[in-house]
């Protein structure tokens, strides 16, 4: 079916195909927005999906840097054109429920009609059975189409703390512990002086936070370990709290935990609309952005050199290479903290999250992903490992996850999901990766697919070679259902 697009629509993804190789673009905020580039030939198959801004750049990344061309862009190259992929830079909660529901207005774009389906969901944040959107799935509710609904990890990431100072001139330049993370995310402390980084410049702390309309992922990894060493009224405001954020029940929305914020419709984790609406900020310091982008030019823009805030690698110079920066400055100025981890403080390297990730559990057996005890690979929130406070590396790391269906009609869509899969799990993208600030999941354990979990991975959804009967686009389970078109 052919569509047309608005003026603006058309403006926007015009200019975005222009800037982006290979048919693969990520457009936000212009609405509505319809999928592929408006260069996409009649022959071309668009696939559509959206959620993290923290793997946005690995999903979609343009051929200009060699070796930093996203997973979905390199594929949608290598077919000449026949596929394209769009992506919506929305947040790990929007890219949830957009998925789930095949619902393209969750990613805020305006297009309430739903003129084009969504094939795939990026998120940060695991699902987690008993609330929000884990209830709907753990009860076994089928999706609107699709069937089986799917969430895999795709690589191991570092939450950075990114600081800016006058004395923060390198990485690691501010050495900070748990207590200081506490104080400073809940308003507690509000000045360098009062943190234990005694050798900083005194200065009133400005806090750069994420409050995406659909929630953030890389705010549910920095909640999930906050949970775990914030104690009320002794390193935290008595206006926040991170207690009751355990590992299975973290939250995407920060301003959730803070009193005069956790209304009814902020703390419904089914209510997708316009959340924002309570006046009151977290604290006078605290200053919302959406997006990774926007929150890492916050602090490298801030006017009072006085700044923190929470990132994926790729947006700090903790990254070999860092992403393009969207400010005056370049991201590759954003320094970032060494966090205190038993004793020893840790930079947020591939070598010290790759500790972290192997001393957090996370490398389940092939067939049985044994997250938390659990042996049936059919539950798909068995998949991903938790890993709230790890026993030595980096102590703030997660993996981001991509959500898929089981079946779809078109078997174009469903062998490119199949094929990013393979070669994620074959190594192909590690470079790419490890440019980023990323860990693989292939080099956790080593070589390529010597890994069991990179083997669980391809023989359960892929190959079907532990005849569990989940991999995509299984005939006998997909002639039973409707398939996402």
């Amino acid at each position: 079916m052919t569509r047309t697009l608005g003026r603006s629509a058309f403006a926007a993804a015009l200019l975005s195909a222009v800037s982006t190789a290979a048919f693969a673009t990520t457009i936000t905020g212009t609405a509505p927005n319809y999928g592929c580039p408006s260069t996409a030939g009649a022959g071309t198959t668009c696939l559509n999906g959206g959620g993290s801004t923290l793997a946005a750049p690995s999903y979609v990344g343009t051929n200009a840097t060699p070796n930093l061309a996203g997973e979905f862009t390199q594929y949608a190259t290598s077919t000449g054109g026949t596929v394209g992929v769009y992506y919506e830079n929305a947040g790990s909660g929007a890219g949830q429920t957009a998925f789930y529901a095949d619902d393209p207005s969750q990613f805020g774009n305006g297009d309430l009609a739903g003129a084009f389906h969504v094939h795939f969901g990026a998120s940060d944040a695991f699902v987690v059975p008993g609330s929000g959107l884990g209830s709907i799935i753990g009860a076994g509710h089928p999706m609107v189409s699709g069937g089986q609904f799917i969430q895999v990890p795709m690589f191991g990431t570092p939450i950075t703390i990114a600081v800016k100072n006058k004395l923060v001139t390198a990485n690691g330049g501010a050495k900070l512990n748990d207590n200081d993370l506490c104080g400073i995310f809940s308003g507690l402390l509000t000045n360098w002086n009062q943190t234990s980084a005694k050798g900083l410049t005194a200065g009133k702390i400005q806090v750069y936070w994420r409050n995406d309309n659909g929630g953030s992922g890389t705010t549910f990894l920095l909640l999930q370990h906050l949970a775990k060493v914030c104690t009320d009224f002794t390193n935290t405001a008595s206006s926040a709290t991170f207690n009751g954020f355990t590992a299975t029940g973290a939250t995407t929305k920060f301003a959730k935990l803070f009193v005069g914020n956790n209304s009814a419709a902020i703390s419904a984790d089914t209510t997708h609309t316009l959340l924002w609406t309570i006046p009151t900020q977290p604290g006078a310091n605290f200053n919302g952005a959406k997006g990774s982008g926007k929150v890492a030019d916050g602090i490298v823009n801030d006017a009072t050199g006085s700044a923190i805030g929470w990132l994926s690698p790729d947006f700090t110079a903790i990254a070999a290479v860092p992403n393009p920066a969207g400010g005056a400055l370049p991201y590759s100025k954003l320094f970032v903290a060494a966090l205190l981890n038993n004793g020893t403080y840790y930079s947020p390297s591939v070598v010290n999250t790759t500790a972290a990730l192997l001393a957090g559990g996370g490398t389940p057996p092939a067939g049985k992903p044994g997250i938390g005890g659990a042996t049936d690979p059919a539950v798909q929130t068995n998949w991903v490992p938790q890993i709230a406070a790890p026993g030595k590396g980096y102590p703030i790391v997660g993996y981001t996850n991509i959500n898929f269906a089981q079946c779809y009609k078109s078997a174009t869509v469903a062998k490119t999901i199949e094929a990013v899969l393979q070669n994620q799990i074959n190594g192909k993208y590690n470079v790419e990766m490890n440019a980023r600030g990323f860990v693989p999941v292939t080099s956790i354990a080593g070589q390529a697919l010597s890994n069991a979990f990179g083997k669980a991975i391809i023989n359960n959804f892929v190959t079907n070679t532990t005849g569990n009967k989940l991999n995509i686009n299984n005939p006998t389970v997909c002639a039973t259902v409707t398939p996402r078109p």
